[in-house]
């Protein structure tokens, strides 16, 4: 049986369960919690009303909030917002809670941008201190980024991007202001992940998010639209195409103006560590918005990366599409990672500034790879340090309740994604894994 006109695309039907293995299945037609089914039942008739993909009507919505008008930024703005609600109202059959997720994250980007915007008036003075010698981890999925971000998060000098600072980067009222202590904001996050995990109990085996530890920096990056974020979704086709083919470089700028208000309202550390696997494919707006900055990039076998995520993506699509069509994933997951991939052979930026990691290396070593990275940076890694990163690197190789899925679910033949990837094992010298 199939679920014919459901899929998550308005041309591309959902599979029949018959043409599914038993976790593909379970992905295709997941069920829901109460609280979902319940939301979309109550605003399924209204929802074309209350959640219209318009960008007009998008921007002046943030208007009305904030009581501000200009969106400013050096970011691209009015285009990528055109091809982001022409693919959600053209190309993506959300569901009822799709809409409303949607509609509400492009909303936040687009408040965020007016309240940074008026900040670059107002408050010259806290943009006046630039982001000093950053430290960038970047990398495909199942490489060992989270856990080259976490030991570094053991470094008390290093400044992390913690969840409730991602998700919240402005607090309510005037962000110029004195901010309450404990910030509001955290406390609102840890709300919002344990509705998180009820409503997605298998995330904390993916990727599980913790309110105060380090997170990626994605959304900061979607306030300028030069984030995969929307891609890595909702797939988004003509979203995607876009963004492959703008140039970032601008909407890197906004995103280091980001950094500075943040390290001005909360001072801590003297550098920054962040992570974001995009990066992979915009080392060259990235250097040039942060000219000192040290990255990272992680390795390992694309094909467990591109199961890995394909994965991820297909299960978090429950929250967007009725029936995530893990097949469909499984293509654009392949094609997302060969595009970060030849990006990385391309960039030719095999220099100090580069570090590259193994990730056989970084488990079986990793205060060893964690002291090249300090090098590259010019960084002392300290005893206290490294005895903190010794204890994490330890408790994480005891971590179970690992997901289960294979190449199959994603209809992925392993041999033919080897030959694809042929390209990027002989750049960097990267063994294939056994499974």
């Amino acid at each position: 049986m199939t679920a014919a006109g459901t899929g998550m695309l308005y041309d591309a039907p959902a599979p029949r369960r018959a043409d599914l293995t038993p976790r593909g299945a379970a992905l295709a037609y997941p069920k829901l919690p109460l609280a979902m089914r319940a939301l979309a039942g109550a605003a399924g008739p209204f929802q074309d009303r209350l959640w219209r993909f318009d960008p007009d009507e998008l921007k002046a919505k943030a208007r009305e909030k904030t009581g501000l008008t200009d969106f400013g930024g050096d970011g691209p703005l009015d285009e990528p917002l055109e091809v982001l609600c022409r693919s959600a109202r053209t190309e993506l059959r959300l569901s009822t809670n799709g809409k409303f997720v949607l509609h509400n994250q492009i909303l936040g980007s687009l408040v965020n941008r007016l309240r940074f915007q008026r900040l670059t008036e107002t408050h010259p003075e806290i943009f006046a201190e630039p982001v000093r010698r950053p430290l960038f981890v970047c990398g495909m999925p199942r490489t060992g980024t989270t856990f080259v971000q976490k030991l570094l998060w053991q470094d008390s000098g290093f400044r992390s991007l913690p969840l409730w600072e991602s998700a919240k980067p402005l607090p309510k009222g005037d962000p110029a202001a004195p901010q309450p202590d404990p910030d509001p904001r955290i406390k609102e996050t840890r709300t919002e992940v344990r509705l998180t995990d009820k409503i997605l109990p298998e995330q904390a085996t993916m990727h599980g998010l913790a309110y105060d530890e380090p997170e990626e920096e994605n959304p900061l990056l979607a306030i300028s639209h030069c984030s995969s974020m929307y891609e890595n979704t909702v797939l988004a086709p003509a979203y995607r195409e876009w963004y492959a083919a703008a140039d970032h470089t601008a909407g890197y700028r906004d995103f280091a103006r980001v950094l500075q208000y943040l390290q001005w309202s909360r001072p801590d550390g003297d550098r920054w560590s962040l992570k974001a696997p995009g990066h992979l494919e915009m080392l060259g707006p990235l250097l040039a918005a942060f000219d000192d900055a040290t990255v990272v990039r992680t390795h390992r076998d694309p094909v467990t990366s591109v199961t890995s995520f394909a994965n991820m993506v297909t299960y978090g699509a429950r929250i967007y599409f009725d029936h995530p069509d893990p097949l469909l994933v499984g293509r654009c997951a392949t094609d997302f990672i060969e595009r970060l991939l030849r990006a990385a052979v391309a960039s030719g930026r095999e220099d100090d500034r580069v570090v590259d990691v193994r990730f056989r290396d970084l488990v079986s070593d990793p205060i060893g790879e964690m002291k090249r990275i300090y090098e590259a940076a010019d960084r002392d890694l300290d005893p206290d340090t490294e005895r903190a990163m010794r204890d994490y690197a330890t408790s994480e190789g005891k971590r179970g309740g690992r997901n289960q899925y294979a190449a199959e679910d994603f209809a992925l033949d392993v041999d033919a994604l080897r030959e694809r990837f042929a390209f990027y094992y002989e750049h960097f010298d990267v063994p294939m894994d056994k499974r």
